[in-house]
């Protein structure tokens, strides 16, 4: 009995093309998901709920309060006309004209990178008051910022990092209190990626002003602010290297920290060729001339008046124009006492307020004195103690000034000068010193133990150069009155040196 052999059924292909077709279609699908998810994300960045987002996620960052005007997509970039930021630390913001796009080459690799950022204007304030009046918010820290308004089945096609890739602002004024303030500065901001904890920042062509405050100028300090490269962090502002310019060809380099939590800075400044005329007042512009340098530190905390401590130098110095210089090239024959050019003028300055101190102090024209001390300057008045050397030459037209004044030791000063001490006492308007009342002094002593051919007529000789023809030819007139060593020495040497005037500093 031979048996039929069976039909197979027509069910098993039919279930073979749906199992390849749901392939397919899975398939299609996977291919399509990144094109679905950014469909998506584009068609929810431009909903509201996105700047809400947005607020959340920069305010998180910032650890502040973050609010953006409705937000304008054009393509793939987006403008606000204004943004706001207050910030923990008590940092607030004002931004104007604020834009950015979005890279979605990155967003396929799994990245949220925003480029071309930039603002019009931003106005950087900063008020400690606020600093604990600020309500920061929560937000997921494993970069799903997005994932509670997203589709569960997208969720896993989301970037999960975000970066900056820059930012650009035309127009940049910072205000600190103290005041310190920079405006009309354009500034650029390198890169940042999520969890990074600072920025760097660079500052160019802006006015830098500051409470710093010289006696020969009316205002604080302004500078032209060149470029200033830092780094910026929640807590603090880390100058790199800052290039400043003041009044020409002048330079100041400046590096530093600023701390806005706790209220202090600290900057390092390096000077070169700043005009002493700006530096002195009015009475010495024309008698002092030259070009500071120096290093300088300068310390301050908010609501204090700043420190300053270093060495500061005077290039090409020339003293000039003071009467005791013409009177003393006459006396001594020395016409370089006329023009007194300062080889070496240099010293240690500090203070805070109106008070001044310089220690260290070395003035010296080459071959012809030098003068080494201190000096006090507080409200305006001076007390100074120095040693003043000079060589025999200069004194040997003045009767008794090496037997009697200059004759004190100084160890470390150069070989070949004769010293005396010299102090300056008064105020910066009428400085007072005591060297012209021991010079006369001494010149008395001198005349008053001078033998007796030279007391007579040889006397003339002596006073000549001194005191002029008609008055040294009256030597008599000179001594009259010559009894006690001490009393008319003085006397004696007031009329002998009564051509000096005010004294050594032309008063």
């Amino acid at each position: 009995m031979s048996s039929r052999p069976r039909r197979r059924s027509g069910k098993s292909p039919r279930w073979l093309f749906v199992l390849i077709g749901m392939g397919l279609l899975v398939v299609v699908l996977a291919l399509l998901a990144p094109m679905l998810v950014m469909n998506w994300v584009r068609g929810y960045l431009q909903q509201e709920a996105f700047r809400g987002q947005m607020e959340r996620f920069f305010g998180t960052q910032l650890q502040g309060e973050v609010a953006l005007t409705p937000l304008r997509w054009t393509g793939d970039e987006v403008t606000a006309t204004e943004a706001t930021v207050k910030m923990a630390n008590g940092w607030q913001a004002e931004i104007g004209g604020l834009h950015l796009g979005l890279d979605w080459n990155a967003f396929r690799q799994g990245t949220w990178r925003v480029v071309g950022t930039g603002a019009d204007d931003v106005a950087l304030t900063f008020a400690p008051a606020a600093t604990r009046a600020v309500d920061v918010p929560e937000m997921p820290t494993d970069g799903g910022e997005m994932r509670t308004e997203t589709p569960l089945w997208l969720r896993r096609y989301l970037p999960d990092k975000t970066e900056i890739d820059g930012v650009m602002v035309d127009r940049l004024s910072l205000r600190y209190p103290g005041p310190w303030s920079v405006t009309e500065a354009k500034v650029r901001i390198g890169t940042w990626q999520q969890g990074e904890t600072s920025a760097q920042v660079v500052v160019e062509k802006g006015i830098l002003e500051t409470p710093i405050q010289i006696e020969a100028q009316p205002t604080p300090l302004k500078f032209n602010l060149n470029r200033a490269s830092t780094r910026i962090s929640r807590d603090e502002l880390h100058l790199k290297e800052v290039s400043l310019s003041w009044l020409g060809d002048s330079e100041i380099t400046a590096r530093g920290h600023l701390r806005p939590t706790l209220g202090t800075w600290k900057v390092t400044t390096n000077l070169k060729n700043i005009p002493l005329r700006e530096c002195v007042n009015e009475d010495w512009k024309l008698r002092l001339t030259g070009l500071v340098e120096g290093d300088l530190e300068i310390e301050g905390r908010y609501q204090t008046l700043p420190t300053v401590e270093g060495d500061v130098r005077l290039r090409e110095g020339v003293l000039t124009t003071l009467p005791i210089l013409d009177r003393l090239a006459t006396y001594t024959g020395v016409e370089r006492f006329k023009r007194l050019v300062l080889d070496i003028a240099s010293a240690q300055v500090s203070g805070s307020g109106d008070a001044r101190h310089f220690e260290k102090i070395i003035l010296q024209s080459n071959g012809l004195l030098r003068l080494e001390g201190t000096l006090h300057v507080q409200g305006g008045q001076l007390d100074g103690s120095f040693l003043l050397g000079v060589t025999p030459e200069t004194l040997k037209w003045i009767p008794g000034a090496q037997q009697h004044v200059f004759n004190s030791p100084n160890p470390a000063g150069p070989v070949g000068m004769i010293w005396t001490p010299l102090r300056i006492t008064g105020n910066i308007d009428s400085p007072r010193e005591d060297l012209s009342e021991r010079l006369i002094t001494g010149a008395g002593k001198a005349l008053l133990s001078a033998p007796a051919d030279i007391a007579g007529k040889g006397t003339e000789l002596l006073l000549s150069p001194v005191l002029g023809q008609e008055a040294a030819g009256k030597p008599g007139e000179v001594l009259k009155g010559a009894t006690d060593a001490a009393g008319k020495a003085a006397e004696t040497g007031v009329k002998l040196l009564e051509g000096l005037g005010g004294g050594l500093l032309g008063r």
